[in-house]
């Protein structure tokens, strides 16, 4: 527990610097974005809200090779409330399947699915940071019960076209609490173009099996994209890169594929 917690008290000191530095004034689109108008990136939360009233909804599928070799097609839904809260509702869906182990000693499922519904909440004072809360539904092999979700978001402004992110999160599994600390950046290429990495050490936990033993093991999870703002003002986005992350809820972009097994994917995002 005493290093579960330093997960997140050490990012929030560090979230707490980074709201210091110098940043736009807010907007009445979204609160708290240091990086401008930039999504984050692949699988991450970012700190800003939408405004009351605005919707943003992604769709997405992220096809994997080797061990895993499932496609999983995923879904959030954003909606801006008042007071600098926004409420999420996202999920990741995929088939099931099952990889023999070498040993001939058994099998490790893999597959099924996780939602979760969430709220953001911009931390007054601190436009760079937000808290967020949830509860994840999955229904996998390793998991069918209903769990706690916490994440911290902030970010920094790097010069004129870039930002950094750092996004602590963890899913309260039992006995076996998930918890990472994201890193990311997203650089702006072209108006229209940006390029964003992420990776989450995962510090806490066992979110993947070994594919020779069966045995539990841990992971840490990666992502890199290009988007394309294919309307004006961002309003509707193509991104398209690698990740061996599984999806968009905090259970499954904590959990990687099987093995060294990592996804093509594509994603379309609409605000409204």
């Amino acid at each position: 527990m005493k290093r579960l917690l330093s997960v997140f008290t050490v990012p929030l000191l560090l979230a707490g610097a980074a709201a210091a530095l110098p940043c736009r004034a807010q907007s009445d689109t979204a609160r708290g974005n240091a990086g401008g108008d930039a999504p984050p990136p692949i699988n991450l939360d970012a700190p800003a809200t939408l405004a009351p009233g605005t919707t943003l909804f992604r769709l997405e599928a992220r096809a994997f090779g080797g061990e895993e070799d499932l496609v999983y097609a995923g879904l959030s839904l954003r909606y801006g409330l008042r007071g600098g809260v926004e409420a999420i509702l996202r999920g990741a869906f995929a088939g099931r399947d099952h990889l023999a182990l070498p040993s001939g000693g058994g099998a490790i499922r893999h597959g099924g699915t996780d939602v979760e519904l969430a709220a953001k909440y911009g931390v007054p004072g601190l436009p760079n940071v937000a808290l967020l809360i949830g509860a994840s539904f999955p229904v996998t092999p390793a998991q069918n019960d209903v769990y706690l979700t916490l994440g911290v978001a902030a970010t920094a402004r790097l010069g004129a076209n870039g930002a950094l992110y750092l996004n602590p999160r963890a899913v309260f599994v039992d006995h076996n609490t998930i918890a990472g600390i994201g890193l990311g950046a997203r650089l702006r290429l072209a108006p229209a173009i940006s390029l964003a990495g992420d990776y989450t050490p995962v510090v806490s936990g066992d979110n993947t099996r070994d594919e020779t033993t069966g045995a539990r093991r841990r992971r840490d999870v990666y992502g890199v994209g290009v988007r394309y703002a294919v309307a004006k003002n961002a309003r509707l986005e193509i991104e398209a890169g690698y990740t061996n992350a599984t999806g968009p809820t905090t259970g499954f972009a904590l959990t990687p594929g099987l093995g060294n097994s990592g996804a093509f994917f594509v994603s379309l995002t609409s605000r409204r």
